[in-house]
């Protein structure tokens, strides 16, 4: 099986535990999962475990077998970062939208996670900077309306990872949001350091041959 010359990463916006544990049976060519965790206030509609209230650690045994990132589109995440960092979170991504300097300094001391920063739509790099010493990667957001997959391609994607790595070329940078055959090839080009594919694997009717698929257009 081909391995991408850059990671691409499974995701997946969980309506339950059991499609967690579905899709993770589906993914043995993989390595890496990606799970959104959606709060309904700051972007899409809940998903799981908000809608249901359950421990991630229910679904451990599941995900424990990637490393997993775990990408908080929500209001006041911290105390479920910690929830998630006892399941196993071995990524954990905020939203800069939603949280303050302070608290993310200190969840990054007391975390032995790898910490990212995500920012999306009209945020501005200067808003990200502060950040950026205490975060291990950043993520962009390749779509303009964040917590639902299946989202058109931001015009301003590219651009914007073209500016950060040209200012920072050391932080690593994922782009998450419409990674689909079409815009792969761009991304790479722009110097992308991971993808995160959501629908495009997901929804697939055949998941391992649309991952491979994207993994053929990655290695050109």
């Amino acid at each position: 099986m081909n391995m991408p010359s850059i990671p691409i990463v499974p995701a997946l916006i969980p309506s339950s535990a059991q499609e967690v544990i579905t899709f993770t049976s589906q993914l043995s060519f993989v390595r890496e999962l990606h799970i959104d965790v959606v709060d309904g206030v700051f972007a899409g509609t809940a998903s799981w475990p908000i809608v249901t209230k359950q421990s991630p650690l229910c679904v451990k045994t599941y995900t424990d077998k990637f490393t997993l990132e775990v990408d908080l589109m929500m209001h006041n995440p911290f105390p479920t970062a910690r929830e998630w960092e006892s399941a196993g979170a071995d990524m954990i991504v905020f939203h800069v939208e939603t949280i303050d300097i302070e608290s993310f300094i200190d969840f990054c001391k007391h975390s032995t996670a790898s910490v990212g920063i995500a920012f999306h739509g009209e945020t501005t790099l200067e808003e990200v900077k502060p950040y950026l010493p205490y975060a291990d990667y950043v993520q962009v957001m390749g779509i303009d309306i964040v917590g639902l997959q299946g989202q058109p391609f931001s015009s301003h994607t590219i651009e914007k990872v073209e500016t950060f790595k040209a200012l920072y070329p050391h932080i690593p940078v994922s782009v998450d949001g419409s990674v689909n055959k079409t815009t792969i090839g761009k991304l790479k080009k722009a110097g992308v350091d991971r993808l995160i594919v959501g629908s495009a694997i997901s929804k697939a009717s055949d998941i391992n041959a649309a991952y491979q698929e994207l993994v053929l257009l990655v290695n050109e």
